[in-house]
């Protein structure tokens, strides 16, 4: 299969929405673990510390995705160099390792939405166990 010059730079508007995203999830899970640590020291919760734990994961998680985002980038890059400079092949195995690593990204990107949903889970059980103390 040969790749022409536009093949990688399609994929620029996505990399870098993907990329935007995962910037943002990383500044919010930063900011909710502030609160929460804030809130363990006012009120030493089981829950509290569940929602930490299932922070710290999360944070670890978008860290990957956006290493493997951003060498996904990278890659896409190295390619469009190598073709403009006649190695073509070199480009497409350079192409295809950049579509790993966006595919490992977006699969790290699926597990933190699944742990974001037990987090979920895990807020509205403590807001129930509240509602119940009244």
């Amino acid at each position: 299969m040969e790749i022409t010059i536009t093949t990688p730079i399609l994929l620029f508007p996505a990399l870098s929405l993907i990329l935007l995203a995962y910037t943002e999830k990383f500044l919010r899970l930063g900011l909710r673990s502030r609160v929460l640590k804030k809130q363990y020291e006012e009120n030493k919760s089981a829950h509290i510390i569940e929602q930490i734990e299932n922070l710290r994961k999360r944070l670890h998680l978008i860290r990957n995705m956006q290493a493997f985002g951003t060498g996904s980038f990278f890659l896409c890059i190295c390619s469009i160099f190598l073709l403009f400079i006649g190695e073509s092949y070199i480009a497409q195995y350079t192409f295809w390792f950049g579509m790993v690593f966006m595919m490992i990204a977006l699969f790290l990107g699926f597990r933190e939405i699944t742990l974001s949903a037990a987090a979920l889970k895990l807020a509205l059980d403590d807001e129930e166990d509240a509602f119940k103390t009244f």
